[in-house]
């Protein structure tokens, strides 16, 4: 297993290369977890989705992003995640916010394919086998929506956080994108040409950074599937109403404006 703070000791290289080569054969899906203060929900959420993975005929890697945890979060997933060939664990410092944490992740990601998803595994892993015709049929970007016919919600949210989401993507899709059904499902795969494009071009760090992507890929022509997808509220929500309901919003008109100076070009 490799973390963000392996150390690869008297080598060449050109066996630095080599090994690099080697341990991306066969690779297909990155698996990109963004994580702060996770130590309650990693051991019953990461062996799921271990065993899952550990099924599948592809190769895949885990990406841990530690966003500032104050909790062991690394150590923990370094430990539930020793036995796995492909894992690494990066570790930021300070805490900036989850779509900080997802773009460290999904820049760092070196398989063909990566998917971004919660540490509580809101969504199960096995929805990412809904994804692959449309990644096969050349859209760049599939994303999870629990708003579509044929999403399968089994646990629903608090009400005032439904409403919350329904808002922010009505606005959204006034402000910013065009005809998502639902921007901040957290469980969105992107080819990795895709992500490098998004991701290299998003600066939003707080809850908002959904819609930043979202944006930023119609803005480049980049095609986009949605998929429903089964989806299982967890508690233990990070979320802040008020706090986090005032960044949401003033991050619509900070991608406006963003865009307006150039910043996604």
């Amino acid at each position: 297993m490799t973390t963000g703070n392996n150390h690869l000791g008297n080598v060449t290289d050109a066996d630095k290369q080599t090994d690099k080569d080697n341990s991306k054969a066969g690779l297909r899906l990155s698996i990109v977890i963004p994580m702060y203060n996770e130590t309650a929900r990693m051991r019953a959420s990461l062996p799921q989705l271990t065993a899952y993975f550990a099924g599948q005929q592809y190769g895949y890697e885990y990406v841990i992003v530690d966003d500032g945890s104050t909790d062991g979060t690394a150590k923990m997933a370094r430990e539930l995640l020793a036995g796995e060939k492909r894992v690494r664990v990066l570790e930021e410092r300070p805490n900036r916010g989850k779509g900080h944490a997802v773009k460290v992740g999904m820049l760092a990601a070196e398989a063909p394919v990566v998917l971004f998803c919660d540490a509580d595994l809101s969504t199960p892993p096995r929805e990412i086998e809904k994804f692959w015709k449309w990644l096969d049929k050349d859209y760049d970007v599939v994303i999870g929506s629990r708003k579509m016919a044929g999403a399968n919600i089994t646990r629903h949210q608090p009400a005032w956080r439904e409403n919350l989401g329904k808002v922010f993507t009505l606005l959204t899709n006034l402000i910013a994108t065009k005809n998502i059904s639902d921007v901040t499902c957290g469980f969105k795969c992107f080819k990795r040409e895709a992500a490098q494009q998004v991701f290299s071009r998003s600066v939003i760090d707080d809850w908002s950074f959904d819609a930043e992507v979202l944006f930023i890929a119609q803005q480049r022509k980049l095609r986009i599937k949605e998929v429903p997808v089964t989806w299982h509220d967890q508690e233990g929500t990070k979320v802040r109403l008020v706090k986090d309901a005032f960044r949401s919003l003033t991050g619509l008109a900070k991608i406006r404006l963003n865009s307006a100076r150039g910043k996604y070009k």
